[in-house]
C-alpha cells in the first residue's frame, strides 16, 4: 500500500452579496447573514475549513462581537426550520427564531471581540466544520454570521472562503 497524504482542494469564496453592507448589528446575535448551501455529496471531503475576513463600518461602532456558525441539513433535502426571516441554505440576510433554536441547531466556528476601530478587518483563522460537528462533516451545511458592533458591516471587503480537505494514496 502506498503512502497516504493529506491534500487540500482549491479555495472557493462563497457568495457574500447580502453580507456586504446588508447585515445590521444584532444585540441578541440572532440576526445576520446565511450562506448558500455547501454541498459535499459529490466531492466527499473529510473536512472543510472555513476562513474569512469581516470588515466593520467606518463609523458609529461600539465594542462588540462577531460570530461565525455552521448549521446542517436534517436529511437529504430538508433544513431545520430555524429562521423567522430568511431561508435556510440560501444566501441572504436571516434571523434565527430564538436563542434555543441557535443552541440546538448551530455549531460555533469562530467568535471575535471587536473594538471601535473604524473599517477594521477581522480575519478568521481556519476553522474545521467537521470538528464542530463531532468529527464528521455533514453532507450539506451553511454558514451563519452575526455581529453586535451597532453599525452595519462594511459594503465591501467581506469574504468567506472554504477549502476541502481529503486524503490521497500515492
Amino acid at each position: 500500500m502506498g503512502a497516504v497524504t493529506q491534500e487540500y482542494a482549491a479555495s472557493s469564496n462563497l457568495t457574500v452579496t447580502a453580507l456586504n453592507g446588508g447585515v445590521a448589528s444584532s444585540s441578541t446575535l440572532l440576526a445576520g447573514w446565511t450562506s448558500g448551501t455547501v454541498d459535499n455529496t459529490s466531492t466527499k471531503y473529510e473536512d472543510i475549513l472555513v476562513t474569512g475576513k469581516i470588515t466593520v463600518e467606518s463609523s458609529g461602532l461600539t465594542a462588540g462581537v462577531i460570530e461565525v456558525w455552521a448549521y446542517a441539513m436534517l436529511d437529504d433535502s430538508n433544513w431545520p426550520d430555524v429562521f423567522s426571516s430568511g431561508t435556510e441554505g440560501t444566501e441572504g440576510t436571516a434571523t434565527i427564531s430564538d436563542s434555543e433554536q441557535k443552541a440546538a441547531s448551530f455549531r460555533l466556528l469562530w467568535s471575535c471581540a471587536t473594538d471601535t476601530g473604524a473599517s477594521e478587518v477581522y480575519s478568521m483563522a481556519p476553522s474545521s466544520v467537521a470538528g464542530a460537528f463531532g468529527g464528521v462533516l455533514p453532507p450539506k451545511f451553511a454558514i451563519f454570521i452575526t455581529h453586535s458592533t451597532v453599525a452595519a458591516l462594511e459594503t465591501s471587503g467581506n469574504q468567506v472562503t472554504i477549502k476541502g480537505v481529503y486524503r490521497s494514496v500515492a
